[in-house]
Formats: structure tokens, sequence, C-alpha cells
């Protein structure tokens, strides 16, 4: 599982990581107003979540880190 954890103290409930995610590896809890995840098996170490949360509450496990790379510019 490359996406360690959401911090759930840092966590504001905004969805960016919901609608950033192309594998659907994010669901939202409406009752607690969290971001969780569901599916880390289908995480491609993309990055997205973590570069479009504006909170920083997503953390990589450094053992599956790679740098995130652009395909512009």
């Amino acid at each position: 599982m490359a996406i360690e954890k959401i911090d759930t103290e840092l966590c504001v409930g905004c969805e960016a990581c919901v609608e950033a995610c192309p594998m659907d590896v994010f669901r939202m809890d409406y009752d607690e107003e969290i971001s969780i995840i569901t599916y880390p098996e289908d995480c491609q170490i993309c990055h997205l979540c973590r570069i479009y949360c504006p909170e920083d509450a997503i953390s990589i496990s450094p053992i599956k880190y790679v740098q995130p790379m652009v395909g512009w510019g």
C-alpha cells in the first residue's frame, strides 16, 4: 500500500483527494466528514491526492515513495 494514512486531525473533508485520484482509492465518510482510504491496493503512487490536499494530511509510505513525474513542461 503506497498511501500510508490520512491524518484525521488535519483532514477537513474537502474531497480534493477523492476528486483528484484517477484510481478511485478514496471515499468520503460523511458521518465523520473526513476522507477515507477504501481501495489502497489500487493506488498507482501518482501523488495527486497528496499534491491536491490543501492540508497536507496524506502520507505516502517511504518504502513505496517515488518522485512524482509530470508529463508536460
